[in-house]
């Protein structure tokens, strides 16, 4: 395989925005789409890092999620500026800037989660500042120390997304906890196993073969969204409970997914489980489905 040093920048671009996604809160698509007035595709390619996005559109999500989007635009231009192997400068491509006219179609929001190192290092900052501002340290110090703490909670993020397990059997590298939705996993994905259950449901484990990784996905028929919830996780049938589970709640939807699970050997089974809610009580969907 020929090493390309420009993919690896655009990459390595597209990565820092997920993890600026990340330091923000997490905001879902629906949410980037209305403040952003941004296509979900075109989100998705901003994040996934198969190519550079325009300068408009980074500077739409960039400031959506509170960041220094001159400073971000500046980075891309000067990316966009280094020739490729050939010689040529990459384009905007004009259908990059698709805005979203009206309310966003509705969906399942997608969710990306802190490992549970990532979650410890963040409230750990956050008390620290806490200590600092309610010891009556001066605004300057105070102000200086959150950003501090800011800084590093990114960084935490970058070096959870780098150093997380992927397994080498796969052709796309990625990691357990990212938002499927964000890489190139759904070009190839397929439903491994599905299952139809009570409360007109359906249970389903999503697998993408070149990313070695598979999410499970809840969908309800049953036209009572409104004011209920479902949760849905994934696990390796070794370990129900263990680190390697992803998880996600959504309310008032009629689909919803997990996070990435990157399966760790070719043995293991992947399962999941789901609940809903209706009408305040919760109801079990059955016993696991299983790869």
């Amino acid at each position: 395989m020929t090493f390309d040093p420009d993919n690896d920048v655009v990459a390595e671009f597209a990565a820092d925005l997920r993890a600026l996604r990340l330091e923000a809160g997490s905001p879902t698509f629906i949410k980037l789409q209305h403040d952003a007035e941004i296509s979900r595709s075109v989100l998705s390619e901003a994040f996934g890092g198969k190519r550079l996005p325009s300068a408009r559109t980074v500077d739409r999500i960039v400031r959506a999620l509170d960041g220094d989007a001159a400073e971000w635009v500046r980075r891309r231009d000067a990316i966009a500026a280094a020739p490729d192997e050939e010689g040529a400068e990459p384009a905007d491509d004009p259908v990059d800037d698709v805005e979203v006219g009206g309310a966003p179609a509705a969906q399942a929001r997608p969710i990306a989660t802190w490992t549970q190192r990532t979650a410890v290092m963040a409230i750990v900052g956050a008390f620290i500042v806490g200590l600092l501002l309610s010891g009556g340290v001066s605004w300057a110090i105070s102000s200086s120390v959150v950003e501090q703490a800011k800084v590093a909670a990114a960084q935490a993020v970058r070096d959870e997304i780098a150093n997380s397990s992927a397994n080498p059997r796969a052709q796309i590298n990625v990691h357990n906890g990212v938002d499927p939705a964000l890489t190139q996993c759904v070009n190839d994905a397929e439903v491994a196993t599905a299952s139809s259950r009570s409360n007109h449901t359906l249970v389903e484990i999503i697998w993408s073969n070149k990313c070695y990784a598979g999410w499970a996905r809840i969908t309800r028929y049953d036209e009572q969204v409104s004011g209920n919830s479902m949760t849905v996780a994934i696990y390796p049938e070794t370990a129900a409970h263990g680190p390697d589970r992803q998880a996600a709640t959504e309310p008032n939807v009629q689909s919803a997914y997990t996070t990435l699970l990157v399966r760790p050997t070719p043995q293991t089974r992947l399962c999941a489980v789901a609940v809903i809610t209706l009408g305040g009580e919760s109801i079990d969907l059955g016993e696991p489905l299983c790869t």
